[in-house]
């Protein structure tokens, strides 16, 4: 590792970053594939046309809009802009802020420079995935461990900010939210986050009536909530092509309500809150839960799970080989496999049919699992301590 770093210094290795993301993205421009890039810059259209947004507009972008009006109304200034040039500047946007979020979040983590570089190697793949894409879950998780590093900082107000921008982009990225509950002013942190829920949501005002406004809320709501199922690169796939289990919102919501219940246990553990490192385990177990859980779950997406893994093994307090297995066929399973390095006919025949993107995931999640309701508070770990040394003595 030590050699690895000396040949490619931190600073060096997040330049190398932020150019290959950037220029794989220009790449795919001018091969004539960044429909999702006008997706997001071109409803702003629809808003000063008095035209909504939430049908198809084949004279703007392919497919349905699905983000909300207030995304529109931010991705305004790439809507004047040149396509080469928006292009350019959404794909350096996302990786800065992923960066970012990475360098800040492992800020005050013993040896936080050789965590950052790990933590960066570990996400590079996926993050490149998204960027081909020109997808935002670069910016979303950049902005979801930014919001909780401001938590943690006491910072409560820019941390709401974040947490709001994400969720008018994607609704699961202000469930990161829920970690104001490990950080003071816990009160403060709730009210900005109405203050500014209600600030961002009426500014589309500024270009649309009020009326036209609560009618484009009520059309993002019905499509967000009628959106057809995703390629199902999660726990429900695995269950559907597995298991065969029947793709029905019955059995869905089941599965999810059972995701939802495993992720919210461990909070049980009112002693460890205070815990570093099981706060910093807490993130991880969140970002794979809100991919694997996810019936909308497809590979762009998993740069959030792999950002959750990155995080799980740089700040372990201890690895065994289990653990690098499972690194192992992440990298390999999860960030590999939908790139050119496996023949086409076995990520066709096998890979995506059986989601096996999402499995090494899944095993690391129930390792997570595992971790969090086995870790010890300082308390524990003092009468632990004290317990061991009573035997030593008395032998």
């Amino acid at each position: 590792m030590n050699k690895a770093m000396n040949w490619l210094p931190l600073n060096r290795l997040m330049v190398v970053f932020v150019f290959i993301l950037v220029a794989a993205s220009i790449q795919k421009f001018i091969l004539g594939y960044y429909n999702n890039y006008l997706m997001f810059a071109r409803p702003f259209d629809c808003l000063l046309t008095h035209r909504s947004m939430y049908v198809l507009r084949p004279e703007l972008y392919s497919d349905l809009y699905k983000y909300s009006p207030v995304f529109a109304w931010l991705m305004a200034p790439f809507y004047y802009m040149p396509d080469w040039l928006g292009v350019t500047l959404w794909n350096l946007l996302n990786p800065v802020v992923l960066i970012l979020g990475v360098w800040y979040f492992l800020k005050d983590e013993y040896h936080a420079d050789c965590k950052r570089w790990i933590a960066l190697a570990i996400i590079f793949p996926e993050a490149l995935i998204t960027a081909q894409n020109m997808q935002s879950n670069n910016l979303i998780v950049g902005m979801m461990l930014l919001g909780i590093y401001l938590l943690r900082k006491e910072k409560v107000w820019l941390a709401a900010l974040l947490f709001t921008l994400c969720f008018y982009i994607k609704f699961y990225g202000v469930g990161a939210a829920i970690f104001f509950l490990f950080y003071p002013r816990k009160v403060q942190f709730l009210v900005a986050m109405v203050v500014w829920t209600v600030i961002f949501a009426l500014l589309p005002a500024t270009v649309i009536s009020f009326a036209e406004l609560g009618a484009e809320y009520e059309a993002w709501l019905k499509i967000v909530v009628d959106s057809k199922l995703g390629l199902l690169v999660s726990v429900p796939g695995i269950l559907v092509y597995w298991f065969d289990m029947a793709k029905t919102d019955g059995n869905l919501r089941i599965v999810e309500a059972v995701g939802i219940t495993l992720f919210l246990l461990p909070f049980l553990r009112f002693k460890q809150w205070k815990m570093p490192v099981y706060q910093q385990l807490m993130v991880a177990y969140f970002l794979l839960f809100v991919i694997i859980f996810n019936k909308m779950a497809e590979s762009p997406t998993y740069v959030l799970a792999v950002v959750g893994v990155a995080i799980w093994w740089v700040t372990a307090a201890e690895r065994n080989t289990l653990d690098r297995i499972l690194l192992g066929l992440v990298v390999v399973f999860t960030s590999l496999s939908p790139t050119d390095l496996f023949p086409p006919f076995i990520r066709d025949e096998y890979m995506n049919p059986y989601s096996i993107k999402a499995v090494p995931c899944v095993l690391v999640w129930l390792r997570m699992q595992y971790q969090l309701w086995t870790i010890q508070s300082f308390q524990e770990r003092g009468k632990t301590g004290q317990a061991v040394a009573a035997e030593v003595a008395l032998k």
